[in-house]
Protein backbone atom coordinates (compact mmCIF):
# COMPACT_ATOMS: atom_id res chain seq x y z
CA UNK A 1 0.00 0.00 0.00
CA UNK A 2 2.71 2.00 0.83
CA UNK A 3 4.29 1.96 -3.11
CA UNK A 4 0.98 2.71 -4.55
CA UNK A 5 0.55 6.20 -1.90
CA UNK A 6 4.55 7.46 -3.09
CA UNK A 7 3.46 6.46 -6.50
CA UNK A 8 3.07 9.98 -8.44
CA UNK A 9 1.53 10.20 -11.77
CA UNK A 10 1.64 13.09 -14.39
CA UNK A 11 0.37 14.46 -17.19
CA UNK A 12 2.95 17.03 -18.65
CA UNK A 13 2.54 19.59 -21.83
CA UNK A 14 5.71 20.38 -23.56
CA UNK A 15 6.82 23.73 -24.62
CA UNK A 16 6.02 24.21 -28.69
CA UNK A 17 8.70 26.24 -30.42
CA UNK A 18 6.62 26.92 -33.54
CA UNK A 19 2.34 27.50 -33.83
CA UNK A 20 2.22 24.21 -36.49
CA UNK A 21 3.84 22.03 -33.61
CA UNK A 22 1.84 19.58 -32.14
CA UNK A 23 0.63 19.16 -28.75
CA UNK A 24 2.79 16.54 -27.02
CA UNK A 25 1.42 14.84 -23.69
CA UNK A 26 3.58 12.59 -21.39
CA UNK A 27 1.53 10.79 -18.66
CA UNK A 28 2.99 8.44 -16.90
CA UNK A 29 5.04 7.39 -13.34
CA UNK A 30 7.93 9.80 -12.38
CA UNK A 31 11.01 7.66 -12.00
CA UNK A 32 13.11 10.36 -11.18
CA UNK A 33 13.25 14.19 -10.61
CA UNK A 34 17.05 16.03 -10.77
CA UNK A 35 17.96 19.59 -11.09
CA UNK A 36 17.81 19.24 -14.98
CA UNK A 37 15.43 16.92 -16.04
CA UNK A 38 11.96 14.12 -15.10
CA UNK A 39 12.58 10.75 -15.89
CA UNK A 40 8.76 9.53 -16.96
CA UNK A 41 7.52 5.75 -17.34
CA UNK A 42 4.64 7.00 -19.93
CA UNK A 43 3.27 7.06 -23.21
CA UNK A 44 3.29 9.52 -25.31
CA UNK A 45 -0.10 11.53 -26.90
CA UNK A 46 0.57 14.30 -29.80
CA UNK A 47 -1.91 15.91 -31.45
CA UNK A 48 -2.97 19.57 -33.58
CA UNK A 49 -5.38 22.40 -32.92
CA UNK A 50 -8.47 20.97 -33.80
CA UNK A 51 -9.60 17.71 -32.88
CA UNK A 52 -13.28 16.02 -33.68
CA UNK A 53 -12.83 12.52 -31.98
CA UNK A 54 -10.04 10.54 -30.15
CA UNK A 55 -8.98 9.32 -33.79
CA UNK A 56 -7.16 12.59 -34.36
CA UNK A 57 -4.90 11.82 -31.12
CA UNK A 58 -2.03 10.05 -32.16
CA UNK A 59 -0.67 8.09 -28.91
CA UNK A 60 2.46 6.26 -28.90
CA UNK A 61 4.11 3.33 -27.00
CA UNK A 62 4.65 2.78 -23.05
CA UNK A 63 8.37 4.11 -22.41
CA UNK A 64 10.96 5.71 -20.43
CA UNK A 65 11.28 9.23 -21.15
CA UNK A 66 13.62 12.19 -19.91
CA UNK A 67 11.92 15.47 -20.23
CA UNK A 68 14.56 18.49 -19.51
CA UNK A 69 12.73 21.33 -17.15
CA UNK A 70 13.00 23.90 -19.34
CA UNK A 71 11.17 22.26 -22.28
CA UNK A 72 8.10 21.78 -19.66
CA UNK A 73 5.46 23.83 -20.04
CA UNK A 74 2.99 22.21 -17.69
CA UNK A 75 2.44 19.09 -14.90
CA UNK A 76 -0.61 17.78 -13.46
CA UNK A 77 -0.32 15.32 -10.91
CA UNK A 78 -2.85 12.79 -11.36
CA UNK A 79 -3.94 10.41 -8.70
CA UNK A 80 -1.59 7.75 -7.78
CA UNK A 81 -4.09 4.62 -8.90
CA UNK A 82 -4.95 6.36 -12.21
CA UNK A 83 -3.44 2.91 -14.96
CA UNK A 84 -2.27 5.25 -17.70
CA UNK A 85 -0.29 2.16 -19.29
CA UNK A 86 -4.03 0.57 -19.38
CA UNK A 87 -5.64 3.95 -20.61
CA UNK A 88 -8.22 3.80 -23.49
CA UNK A 89 -9.04 7.33 -24.95
CA UNK A 90 -12.56 8.16 -25.09
CA UNK A 91 -15.34 11.00 -25.84
CA UNK A 92 -16.58 11.71 -22.89
CA UNK A 93 -20.48 13.44 -22.68
CA UNK A 94 -18.93 16.81 -22.68
CA UNK A 95 -16.87 16.49 -25.73
CA UNK A 96 -13.49 16.39 -23.98
CA UNK A 97 -10.98 13.61 -24.98
CA UNK A 98 -10.02 11.47 -22.15
CA UNK A 99 -7.59 8.95 -21.24
CA UNK A 100 -9.71 6.48 -19.30
CA UNK A 101 -8.89 3.49 -17.39
CA UNK A 102 -12.50 2.75 -16.36
CA UNK A 103 -12.22 4.89 -13.01
CA UNK A 104 -10.67 7.86 -13.90
CA UNK A 105 -10.77 9.89 -16.88
CA UNK A 106 -8.06 12.52 -17.81
CA UNK A 107 -8.85 15.32 -19.98
CA UNK A 108 -6.43 15.55 -23.14
CA UNK A 109 -8.33 18.24 -25.08
CA UNK A 110 -11.54 19.15 -25.43
CA UNK A 111 -13.42 21.71 -28.65
CA UNK A 112 -14.80 24.77 -28.30
CA UNK A 113 -16.58 26.65 -30.73
CA UNK A 114 -14.11 29.49 -32.04
CA UNK A 115 -16.77 31.93 -32.30
CA UNK A 116 -17.36 32.87 -29.42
Amino acid sequence: MTEQKNKRIWKVRTVKNYPEAHNHLFIGQVLQLTQSYVRLDCRTYHFGRTINSAKDIRAGAKGIRILPWNRIELINELPSSFDYSKGELISNKDGKIALSDGNIDCVLSSSYDNKY
